[in-house]
């Protein structure tokens, strides 16, 4: 049977910004790099196109020229949202350190952190891809003058961590402005006028000093959207449609944060549910459930859901969701009940 990576490379124009779907062919379990908000329907039309099942939406790092989808992607599909535990957000589901591993499918993607365009900047390596985000571009590399942005780390986040990778290791970068699709480590070592190998780290420190760049226009509204995962503020709870649970519901502990009379009434509660009501002492009976398991919170509308789901996040749960529409839209949708 083929096992050859799905792959796609999806270009938003006004941003020139790449985002990458790959997927594995034999579980149709998939990945989503660098979604950006405006692409979000043409993005889950192809993943819905192609039968693939979205497991993690992986940031390269926090953009300022661009809002991310992956807020929406989330809300759409159930995937986890991962990106470099520097940044101080609780919005992503993982926050990821140097090496580390995810697995979709058969195919393994490896963390590899190399900061210097911002200080949280990762790239992803899958089979001989790797994905450099804006730390290095295609004959050219990231701006280093804000977020935490700093020359000589960038050059040796390059030098060190990704010129060490096989020549032919195919790179694929988060932006392009002058029409290429991809290089090689190889040739990137040779051309790339910032980076080859020619250069030395005070040059290159000097060439980035005199860039004097205009700042992105967008900086302002995306660089805090994007660590909200470009969510707004009333958006920001993740959510789980009754469908999307319904059909994985032996990977959540679902939680019935109603009271105990609603739990037994007409629109009854979901299979092997929890009842935890929703009260003084939630935080409380919090601390018995692990932060690492992934729990959907239900109530009889989403309101008092969303509560429970935004307390956990703030108390350290990083895999919650809240259930949309709650109990009313499960049976709406005539999913199965117990009474």
């Amino acid at each position: 049977m083929n096992n050859e990576l799905i792959f796609y490379q999806l270009f938003e124009k006004e941003s020139s910004t790449y985002t990458y779907l790959l997927g594995d062919p034999l579980t149709k379990d998939a990945i989503i790099i660098d979604p950006v908000l405006e692409m979000v329907d043409r993005d889950l039309k192809l993943i819905e196109e192609l039968g693939l099942k979205l497991k993690y939406i992986l940031e390269t790092h926090v953009h300022a020229d661009h809002i991310t989808g992956s807020g929406q992607i989330r809300k759409k599909t159930g995937a986890q949202i991962a990106l470099s535990a520097l940044y101080p957000t609780i919005c992503p589901d993982i926050g990821l350190v140097d090496g580390q591993e995810l697995r979709f499918g058969n195919k393994t993607v490896t963390v590899i952190s190399t900061p210097g365009h911002t200080n949280g900047c990762l790239s992803y390596k899958v089979d001989n891809l790797i994905f450099t985000g804006d730390v290095l571009l295609i004959r050219g590399c990231g701006r280093t003058d804000f977020q935490s942005g700093s020359s000589n780390i960038l050059f040796n986040s390059v030098r060190i961590k990704l010129f060490c990778l096989d020549d032919a290791t195919v790179v694929y970068p988060a932006h392009d402005y002058k029409g290429f699709t991809k290089s090689t480590i190889g040739l990137e070592k040779k051309f790339n006028p910032r980076l080859n190998l020619s250069m030395t780290e005070d040059g290159f420190i000097k060439f980035m000093s005199e860039l004097n760049l205009d700042f992105p226009k967008k900086i302002q509204e995306a660089v805090p959207s994007n660590l909200k995962c470009g969510l707004l503020e009333n958006e920001s709870i993740p959510l789980m449609n009754p469908e999307n649970i319904f059909s994985r519901l032996n990977e959540f502990k679902i939680i019935d944060v109603r009271r105990p009379d609603e739990f037994s009434a007409e629109l009854g509660h979901i299979s092997h549910a929890i009842l935890v009501t929703l009260g003084v002492d939630f935080e409380m009976k919090l601390k018995d459930l692990s932060k690492d398991e992934k729990i959907v919170f239900v109530c009889r509308s989403g309101m008092r859901s969303a509560e429970s789901t935004k307390r956990a996040l703030q108390a350290g749960f990083k895999n919650v969701f809240n259930l949309e529409g709650g109990m009313l839209k499960w049976n709406e949708l005539k999913l199965p009940i117990v009474k």
